[in-house]
Order: structure tokens, then sequence, then C-alpha cells
């Protein structure tokens, strides 16, 4: 789906299954949607972050925690936004305790219905975005699961010998961005509020004008060392967050510029400019909804 398309290059190497990038934080990248999913382990149990696109894609990661040793019990998962390809797998994790923003609670059985929709219309493989006919089968047949345990700004998981916070500071990609840290390593998942292997995607619930301010937030938190885990692509440092946020203000400054000179929309979509920092004809979301946003010009 358009909206969700990332470009997977076959040539770039991956290393498969879970990969740990600070004491007991692990990410694992899966190729279909290019789609990151992390594991905090505890004393007390384990949090998965996102679940990925269907039911079996979701037993599939549940198969990877399981390699890392039987003994590991998945106890939480979070969802870092509302998206399919980060929540349709919460339903292999039967005995575990999903959480995430308000908002998810909110849309996700609106958003899996359009998105089943969008995918019942156009069904085959995708080798751009690295998913196939198959996967597209599972996903339709999937059930969603919505969140057991919704929060609005702050919430916590007590994993008995160290804790994962989740934090709302804003909409950006979606109205329910999260945050997800673990203090005690000072690492940090943005969901697809950071993109490592695509520019940001603006998609039709995104919030152009706001996300640029909500990253700000998230950053104050934050210190040089801190490993940021995107939703899609390699971990990144807070420099490459910065310089991300940077450019999603220039594209807000650029539509509230071209809404304030009264271009209609239609125009602005096409008038190509060197101060974008992404082509403008992957931001036909970002005029949209920027406009929605802003009031008509007097």
């Amino acid at each position: 789906m358009d909206s969700e398309t990332r470009i997977t290059p076959a040539q770039q190497s991956r290393p498969a299954g879970f990969v740990e990038v600070a004491d007991r934080v692990l990410v694992a990248r899966y190729p279909e949607w290019d789609v990151n999913v992390g594991l905090v382990l505890g004393r007390d149990g384990a949090v998965v972050v996102d679940t990925r696109a269907s039911g079996p894609q979701g037993r599939r990661v549940l198969d990877d925690v399981r390699r890392l040793g039987r003994d590991i019990v998945v106890t939480h998962v979070v969802n870092t936004h509302v998206h399919f390809d980060h929540t349709f797998g919460n339903v292999a994790f039967e005995a575990a305790t999903v959480h995430a923003h308000d908002n998810v609670g909110r849309t996700l059985a609106a958003h899996a219905a359009h998105y089943k929709d969008l995918f019942r219309a156009d069904p085959g493989d995708a080798p751009e975005a690295g998913y196939t006919a198959r996967d597209v089968a599972d996903l339709l047949a999937t059930r969603i699961r919505r969140p057991d345990r919704t929060f609005g700004s702050h919430a916590t998981i007590d994993l008995g010998d160290r804790c994962v916070t989740m934090a709302w500071r804003g909409r950006g990609h979606t109205d329910g961005d999260i945050g997800v840290t673990v203090p005690d390593t000072d690492v940090l998942f943005l969901g697809d509020l950071v993109e490592e292997s695509a520019p940001p995607s603006f998609g039709e619930d995104s919030w152009p004008l706001d996300w640029a301010d909500t990253l700000s937030a998230h950053l104050v938190e934050t210190a040089d060392h801190t490993v940021v885990v995107p939703g899609h692509g390699r971990p990144v440092d807070v420099a490459f967050v910065a310089r991300q946020r940077d450019e999603v203000a220039t594209v807000a400054t650029f539509v509230r510029e071209r809404r304030d000179a009264g271009v209609a929309l239609d125009d602005a979509l096409r008038e190509a400019d060197a101060r974008l920092p992404y082509p403008v004809e992957g931001l036909a979301d970002a005029f949209r909804r920027g406009y929605a946003q802003l009031p008509r010009p007097s």
C-alpha cells in the first residue's frame, strides 16, 4: 500500500533474528515491510515492541524469541502506533498484555478494516516493500487484537529488575505514536516517528505540522549516546533523529508558506522546490493533511 511502502534493497545485508543493541535489549529486522521488532528482557518477563503484520508473522517473532532461550516468557507487548505492520501480530502473543496509546485503542479496529479493504483490492506481490501475496493472505486472515491497556501520556512496565517506560509527546506519523524507553540502558524505540531505510512516511493519518515538535519533545529526554531504534531500518543516534526532525520541520514550513500564500493544493503538489528535503511527489499526504490543519488564507 502506498503509505506503507518501504524500499528494501536486496543487496543490503541484515543479521537474522534478534541482535543485542544494549544490555538485554535486542532488535530484529524483518524483510516484510522492512519492519523492526524490539525485545527487552527482564527478571520477571520480557517486552516485545511491535509485532509485525499478521498472526503468522507474529508467531515467527515468538519463535525467534524462543530461540534465544526457552526460559524467556513474553509478558508484555507494546505497539508504538496503530499501523498494521506494527500491530496485526498482536494475536500471536496470547499470554502477554498488550499496551498502546489511547488513540491506538480508539482507532485500531477502523484502521484494520480500512487496510484490509486496500489489500483485498491489491493482493499481489510487492517486492519493493518486501511482501508477497502469501503475506497479504495471512494479513487478511488475521484476527485483530486490540490493546489490553492504554494510556494518555505516560505508563510503565515493571520487569522486576528493570522497567520499560512509554511516553506520548504529541502527534506525528499518527496521533498515537509513542516512545518506548529502557532507562537503565538508554535505548529509545520511536516507531515510525523516525525511519532510517526510507524517508518519513507522511500518510493519510499523519500530522505533518505537529511532527517536528513531537520529535523535539522526545529528544529532550535523550543523551548523546542514546541508541534510537526506528520503526524501519537500522538503529541510529540522536544526531540522525535531530536531522530528520529538521527535515520534517522544513516540510511543515513549506506547507505553511504555500497555504499562507494562497497556493492551491494541486498547484503546490506540482511545484518542486530545492528547499524540500524529499521529492514533492512523495509529500501529497503531507500537503493535504497540512492544508486541512491550517485556516484558509484571508
